[in-house]
């Protein structure tokens, strides 16, 4: 076997001691890669996969995929042949690679949150992730051998998205590095500066770590803690300007410019209780500060880091931060979750392993490790797309949003006048479903205007709202000429074009508003030559309540006289019969009446002299039935009102309302007062059985003292 995949199979075994059987595999993976590569090609290969296993503990299928990836980039391999000698799975992972390492990152720097929620949703495999950060490290590693534009785009992506992302990943050594290079070659100033200063103070930082650890070590040697190594190094140079910048501190005043690591060989059983001992013993030596304690043991991080920390006051009076860790935890804080395979054996495989950090939600990582073929996809954000903008803006939208929505995120105006568009350079509809990563170019036209139908498949509710809103904005411009047709129309036939007058017109057409009307009239629902009839039979409205009907009256005998077998029994209202009493004149038992058969077909009861009856009687005749009310008890409630006038005297209303109280068939439903001048007009509603009924309380209340009048009239429901 060829020493090179020799030397990297057994740096791999502890993550691929569970697919021993895929060795075979990697090692033609590697012969492969090497005979269609040339040396140039293959070193930079093998060395990614270092960092892949090294750093972040890949296994085989990930080996795999490193090899093959620049052979199916040149062509040297099918998917097909792929699949068959090395899985769906490999294949996947290099359809993935390909995929993410298409998104044009250029922009970053302006939108990285959105970049990196675009990465982790175009990969199905988390391993896509994982090998895209070592491919970047390695790029890193490499930078002096690119130009100078280039290393400058390398370190912004970097800075603004790679080493981010490896930290959400839990990756920490990797984010150092990325972040110690990229501050190097885009701040250069600043990172000497602050070199210079750490190496000035190396000395005497060296021997004040010495001060404080060998007591210290001592201490805890004598009190029995399990095999431990003290550690003293200094902070990141990107750490120390980050301090400097949220800070507002000099570099002089940044007083933990290095941590002290105790780092325990424990068991798994004791090593929660292991360091919370050494706490205990370096309190007793150093008084700690209470506040600064974090306890990352009893409730690790979602990336899985564990540590406690600590901040004590040591030797000259200086505060100085400890972390105390196991040698597994460690392991974890440097490599992320790939260093809990190393601690496996091959019995926990089922245990949980929350390795992603502040995306937790985004990454789901189930209860085995990601060399598990079943659970290394990544269901990631299922409710979002990350599309480009012709600039390499991009721009987040919900799952199945269209080509419109897009239109409608870029600018309201573009929405409304979107046509279609360009998709990855094929024209596509309006309507068309974007992807993760689509590059969007939209058309438009001035002729073109928001349809009804466009809100049945936009997704954003910005789409909907300025859809809507021009809609609503159309309907209002095509009531205005409905309103002004209806205008003139109305100074056609010499009627004034009122809100009253338009309130009628409303009412006869069975509108609700009069937006609906004008609506209406511009749709030709409405025939406007009947607008002069709506006023003309209104006009009896005007008429007293109580009119002469002599006329109504003869015309009404003779017409029922050639139906005089036809007659309606109003003996319930309650009953199944389909007539109603009308509400124009609410007639009473006793009244006169007469039945109007309506154009629903219903019947409307009347009194003889409702201020509709001539009407009735003259335009509809042959509606006209004979009705009159059984002569049986009616169990049944009538609705009528009274009109009183009379002085405005504090006892005379208190004489009307007992007056009413005292008798029991009446139910006193409503009451309005007016007082002027010393006298007061009111108007009473009431419940009452018959038309005897009534007169009998008018002539009561006539008889009070202080009453001018007593008149029946219409209540209008």
């Amino acid at each position: 076997m060829d020493s090179v995949i020799s030397n990297i199979i057994t740096q791999a075994k502890p993550f691929i001691k569970e697919q021993e059987r895929d060795i075979p595999l990697i090692e033609k993976a590697y012969d492969f890669c090497k005979s269609h590569l040339s040396d140039a090609e293959l070193e930079n290969i093998l060395s990614q996969a270092e960092i892949a296993i090294s750093l972040i503990g890949l296994g085989a299928k990930a080996l795999m995929s490193i090899f093959l990836k620049p052979c199916h980039e040149k062509g040297a391999i099918t998917n097909a042949e792929i699949s068959s000698a090395y899985g769906e799975k490999v294949l996947g992972i290099i359809v993935g690679l390909e995929k993410v390492e298409k998104i044009n990152t250029t922009r970053s720097k302006l939108q990285s949150e959105n970049f990196i929620k675009l990465i982790l949703s175009q990969a199905d495999d988390v391993r896509v992730v994982l090998i895209l950060l070592s491919s970047k490290l390695n790029d890193l590693r490499n930078i002096k051998n690119l130009s100078d534009d280039e290393q400058k785009n390398l370190a912004e992506e970097l800075e603004s998205l790679y080493a981010p992302l490896a930290h959400r990943l839990g990756l920490y050594q990797i984010k150092t590095e990325m972040e110690e290079m990229s501050m190097k070659y885009l701040h250069n100033d600043i990172y000497k500066t602050i070199a210079k200063q750490l190496a000035e103070k190396k000395a005497a930082r060296d021997k004040y770590i010495e001060s404080f650890i060998q007591p210290l070590k001592e201490l805890l040697e004598s009190k029995g803690i399990p095999p431990f190594e003290i550690k003293g190094r200094p902070k990141s140079i990107h750490s120390i300007w980050n301090k400097l910048q949220k800070g507002k501190v000099t570099f002089d005043h940044i007083y933990d410019l290095f941590a002290i690591r105790i780092i325990i060989d424990s068991q798994p059983e004791f090593e929660k209780r292991d360091c919370w001992n050494v706490y205990s013993i370096i309190s007793d030596l150093y008084r700690p500060n209470p506040n600064r304690l974090r306890d990352w043991i009893s409730s690790p991080k979602s990336s899985g880091y564990e540590s406690l920390h600590t901040t004590v006051l040591g030797p000259e009076n200086r505060w100085v931060e400890v972390q105390i860790r196991t040698k597994r935890m460690d392991e974890v804080a440097e490599k992320g979750q790939a260093a809990h395979w190393i601690y496996k054996d091959g019995e926990s495989a089922s245990n949980s392993i929350h390795w992603l950090s502040s995306i937790r939600e985004m990454l789901e990582s189930k209860d085995e490790s990601l060399e598990n073929d079943n659970n290394s996809r990544m269901e990631l954000y299922t409710s979002e797309v990350f599309i480009f903008t012709p600039q390499g803006d991009l721009r987040k939208l919900p799952a199945d949003a269209t080509l419109l929505d897009f239109a409608y995120e870029i600018h309201s105006n573009i929405g409304n006048t979107c046509t279609g568009g360009k998709v990855n350079g094929k024209i596509v509809t309006i309507n068309h479903i974007l992807k993760n990563g689509d590059s969007v170019e939209v058309f438009t036209s001035k002729n073109q205007s928001p349809k009804q139908d466009w809100l049945s498949f936009v997704k954003t509710s910005k789409a909907r709202t300025h859809i809507k809103k021009y809609l609503k904005d159309l309907q209002y411009k095509t009531a205005n000429i409905g309103k002004e047709t209806l205008s003139r129309k109305f100074a056609q036939i010499n009627i004034k074009f009122s809100d009253e007058n338009i309130r009628k017109v409303t009412k006869h057409f069975g509108f609700k508003e009069p937006f609906d009307l004008y609506m209406a009239v511009m749709a030709n629902k409405v025939d406007t030559s009947q607008i002069k009839s709506v006023f003309e039979e209104k006009t009896e409205d005007k008429k007293p309540l109580s009119i002469n009907a002599d006329e109504f009256k003869e015309k009404f005998n003779r017409r029922i006289a050639k139906d005089s077998e036809n007659l309606l029994i109003i003996d319930n209202i309650n009953d199944n019969l389909d007539y109603k009493l009308a509400k124009c004149c609410n007639p009473i038992k006793g009244d006169d009446i007469f039945g109007f058969v309506s154009a629903g077909g219903g019947i409307k009861i009347h009194r003889l002299n409702c201020p509709n009856a001539l009407n009735m009687m003259g335009q509809y005749p042959y509606r006209i039935i004979k009705a009159q009310w059984s002569r049986a008890e009616a169990n049944v409630d009538f609705v009528t009102g009274i009109r009183i006038t009379g002085s405005d005297e504090i006892s005379i209303i208190n004489n009307i309302t007992e007056l009413l109280a005292k008798d029991t068939l009446v139910k006193l439903r409503g009451i309005k007062l007016d007082s002027k001048d010393g006298n007061f007009e009111g108007m009473l509603t009431l419940s009452i059985k018959d038309i005897v009924h009534l007169d009998k309380i008018l002539e009561k209340i006539r008889s009070i003292k202080g009453v001018f009048s007593a008149e029946r009239f219409d209540v209008r429901n």
